[in-house]
């Protein structure tokens, strides 16, 4: 009788432990995100080539099975696109996972979740009240997705995002929706009933949980639905913990509701940015050729460089094997950062020769070391050196070593991850001074200053931005040196989305910037005026 009593306490222990074991089976290091909406977040951009290579890393939770695609409803599988369901297209959850993963330690993986309905009013996904909105439309279409999520979107999410909880932590979720609710001042509260419920069904904070919602296409893109922005942009004012996604150049399909495939990747992008800022993963950025530029360096123009431009040593210079003694041999760009740390200097370069691979590099009045090793094939961002900064202001400053390397722009990072592409959060990185940081590019308390468009450019162009509520608003451009040459705008403006026209047709060839002033923000973007 004792040894059956002892087996059975034997077992009931490794009964408990497996109980245990598999109710702490979550990895804190996969980060889950729910993405739902309409049409615009269930995606209707054409897949393109360059959209099915994705990092392993990268997630999708099936939300229905899919044979064509080999999926299974409740599987993670890599996110190639579509993530929505079956025949969906490319939505900005795509490259908001992938832009995720590549600015996140490689220990991170990143999963989504998307259960998004096109057409629909946000009632949809209203916990109790859904059914008003059911037969919305009675075309087919509408539905074939509405039985595909069992006649209840909201449900449906939640049985999944429980699912993905026994896997991995929900960290954010991402709504993108307002085209069926244009001019509704209710909006962001039925979001706030939505985001409530949510958070309350998955036992989650809202501290740890912030909900970012995307702008619809804008005004200047002739967005049908536009003037619903300036009704999402207030969403912060109902939900603190929530945070207004610009779609400020945002290109747009025909039928001017919804992104084109470059601008669902854009603002995929930014709802990576903002997360990433608010997760403390933050850069500063600074463009080469709007540094201090000493004589010896030339400035020129290229489409693939950021912003059109970058720096080369003049020609006639010679390779340069000792520190630079002149401030003409020297590019010099400051940063200011907000706490003390390690820092790493990245440096986007295109070197295509062991002849042009090396720089004089120094911070602040430190002094110079040679990099070198710095061979590229076309541009790409390559690790220069860490260093550890207090908060404040610093310069790093470059220096002609070898004289056929193209230098385009310089990050500061906290975090030992290379940046993306031509790295877009940094847009505004061509003022005198820096101070930037991932998700100050576009957004900061519902305001926003966009890139001029077209970039570069000549004679005319077009400068856009946001406000939350009418307030007095100052754009002015000035000059490289920082002079004040004309005030492009100066006064009272209601809140939305607002675009100037300016004429720079007399002014000369070369680097300018313009800034954007209210009593609560300040930006600045680089403007590159090309001659004929």
């Amino acid at each position: 009788m004792k040894s059956i009593k002892s087996l059975s306490v034997i077992l009931l222990v490794s009964i408990l432990l497996l109980v245990t074991e598999k109710g702490f089976s979550q990895d804190p290091n996969f980060h889950i995100y729910l993405c739902f909406g309409q049409s615009n977040m269930e995606g209707q951009g054409t897949i393109e080539s360059k959209d099915l290579t994705v990092d392993s890393r990268f997630k999708v939770m099936a939300g229905v099975n899919c044979s064509n695609l080999g999926r299974v409803k409740g599987t993670w599988y890599t996110a190639v696109p579509p993530l929505a369901r079956c025949y969906t297209k490319l939505s900005p959850s795509d490259y908001f996972g992938k832009t995720m993963v590549a600015n996140l330690p490689d220990s991170i993986t990143i999963g989504v979740i998307n259960v998004s309905v096109a057409g629909c009013n946000i009632g949809l996904f209203d916990k109790v009240n859904y059914v008003n909105y059911l037969n919305t439309f009675t075309a087919a279409w509408y539905q074939n997705i509405l039985a595909d999520y069992s006649y209840n979107p909201y449900a449906y999410m939640i049985n999944l995002a429980q699912l993905a909880q026994q896997d991995g932590v929900i960290k954010g979720i991402l709504l993108h929706q307002g085209e069926a609710n244009t001019g509704d001042s209710q909006w962001p509260t039925k979001v706030q009933t939505i985001y409530n419920d949510m958070l309350a069904d998955l036992s989650l904070s809202a501290a740890d949980v912030p909900l970012l919602a995307g702008q619809l296409l804008g005004a200047a893109q002739n967005g049908c639905c536009s003037s619903m922005n300036s009704i999402i942009n207030t969403l912060p004012a109902t939900i603190p913990t929530s945070h207004v996604i610009s779609s400020i150049n945002c290109t747009g399909q025909p039928d001017n509701a919804h992104f084109n495939s470059e601008g669902y990747r854009k603002i995929g992008k930014r709802y990576a940015v903002q997360m990433l800022s608010l997760q403390g993963y933050k850069a500063s950025y600074a463009e080469a050729e709007c540094g201090v530029i000493g004589n010896d360096w030339l400035t020129k123009t290229e489409t693939n460089a950021a912003n059109g431009g970058y720096i080369k040593a003049a020609s006639g210079i010679e390779n340069l094997t000792v520190a630079p003694i002149s401030s003409a041999q020297e590019v010099q760009m400051n940063f200011t950062v907000d706490k003390d740390t390690t820092y790493y200097v990245y440096g986007r370069f295109n070197n295509p020769s062991t002849a042009s691979d090396a720089y004089w590099v120094k911070m602040d009045n430190g002094v110079y070391e040679k990099i070198d090793n710095l061979t590229t094939t076309g541009w790409q961002w390559l690790p220069i050196k860490s260093y550890a900064l207090t908060a404040g202001s610093h310069s790093v400053v470059i220096g002609i070593a070898e004289n056929g390397g193209y230098l385009d722009k310089i990050a500061l990072k906290n975090a030992e991850i290379a940046p993306v592409g031509v790295a877009e959060e940094a847009a505004n990185a061509c003022v005198i001074t820096i101070t930037s940081t991932l998700d100050a590019t576009y957004s900061s308390k519902g305001y926003s200053l966009m890139q001029s468009y077209p970039h570069p450019g000549k004679g005319t162009a077009s400068i856009s931005f946001v406000v939350p509520k009418s307030c007095y608003v100052s754009v002015k451009l000035y000059n490289a040196q920082g002079i004040e040459i004309s005030e492009l705008a100066g006064k009272e403006f209601r809140s939305g989305e607002h675009v100037l026209t300016c004429r720079f047709d007399k002014l000369p060839a070369g680097n300018y910037f313009y800034t954007m002033r209210t009593d609560e923000f300040k930006d600045s973007r680089k403007l590159l005026i090309v001659g004929e």
